[in-house]
């Protein structure tokens, strides 16, 4: 949902303080109806006192986060986030968030990588966009011709169809950014999941103020099990049918490369905001890599680089588990370190 930009709201909220205000001297020191000492009186005295008090926090909260706050939060949900996005994600000719353009050919002497994923490759959180790992790993390694397909909210499904739509470029090493959730589109629970949190629609007051809009949504994601408990259905989906589904869609995408004459390598990431000594996804980590080894394809597992490190030293903040740019950092010299084995290995 994009932020609003109707300023009527912002407007009432500036004024309302000046009004209560003068109401309040009108009260106490002009008319001085105090001193009539009704019930009454009192009552509306101790009210307009109140409803200005009132209308001076609601004032500095909606100029902080109007102006100052810039964070987001996983989902996407409040009018901040959705600011910080058409602030910080700018999009190349190819509809990719990036700085540079991308050719449809390997510019000559260059090695092609094209990373392709979800938030976590987009670099959702990470205002600079040379500060996510693909942007660091291009700067670092000047023979590399960097490209990355990835859109926030991305599965397999939507990584297949844009796979099968890139006829006319050059593809060379393609390496899949896997996120645990990422067969999340196969998992009917899932859809209905996200249907429930993104239907939601605030009223007028919610969504034409930054800060109502915030509090409104941080007491939604503490009381909403949809939110709070939403990645549990993935232990379940590497349990059960689910997993058997991915394993083929995984499958064809190696063959699909493979008969573009790419080859195919996989880094996943673990759950950040999960991290720590009791790690819920320590199957998932082991189910995937068993897959990888039984098609040939190279696989680097993050999470043995973020094993002993916090989620609030690798997530972008409480509100946004996505990786912050020192999760990024270490990805790229991961990364950096596992292509540079891959492609040494491949060489004639």
């Amino acid at each position: 949902m994009p932020p609003p930009d109707d300023p009527t709201l912002f407007v009432v909220f500036l004024f309302a303080p000046v009004v209560l205000g003068t109401g309040i001297y009108l009260f106490f020191f002009k008319r001085k109806l105090h001193k009539k000492a009704t019930w009454s009186l009192l009552l509306q005295g101790n009210l307009l006192i109140l409803l200005a008090l009132f209308s001076i926090v609601l004032l500095v909260g909606e100029i902080y986060y109007r102006f100052a706050y810039d964070e987001t939060d996983s989902f996407a949900l409040t009018n901040s986030t959705n600011r910080w996005i058409l602030r910080y994600y700018k999009y190349n000719r190819s509809n990719y968030r990036d700085n540079v353009e991308y050719d449809q050919n390997t510019p000559p002497g260059k090695t092609r990588i094209t990373f392709i994923g979800d938030s976590f490759t987009a670099g959702h959180g990470v205002r600079d966009v040379d500060r996510r790992f693909a942007n660091l790993l291009r700067n670092q390694k000047k023979n590399y011709d960097v490209q990355v397909l990835a859109n926030n909210g991305w599965d397999t499904g939507h990584q297949l169809q844009m796979l099968e739509s890139l006829q006319e470029t050059e593809l060379e090493y393609v390496v899949l950014v896997y996120c645990l959730n990422d067969l999340s589109d196969i998992v009917p629970e899932y859809r209905a999941i996200l249907d429930r949190i993104y239907e939601r629609q605030p009223g007028y007051l919610v969504y034409n103020s930054y800060f109502l809009n915030t509090l409104y949504y941080r007491w939604i994601g503490l009381s909403d099990p949809d939110i709070k408990n939403f990645y549990n259905f993935t232990l379940a989906a590497y349990a059960n049918q689910t997993w058997t589904e991915q394993q083929a869609r995984l499958t064809a995408m190696r063959d699909l490369l493979a008969k573009r004459n790419a080859k195919l390598m996989v880094v996943t990431f673990p759950f950040i905001h999960a991290l720590g000594k009791n790690y819920a996804y320590a199957q998932v980590h082991q189910q995937l890599d068993a897959h990888w080894k039984r098609l040939n394809v190279p696989h680097l597992d993050l999470y043995d680089i973020y094993q002993g490190h916090s989620p609030e030293q690798m997530r972008v903040n409480q509100y946004d588990a996505h990786p912050n740019e020192q999760a990024h950092a270490m990805a790229a010299s991961a990364i950096g370190d596992f292509l540079e084995s891959q492609i040494t290995q491949a060489a004639p």
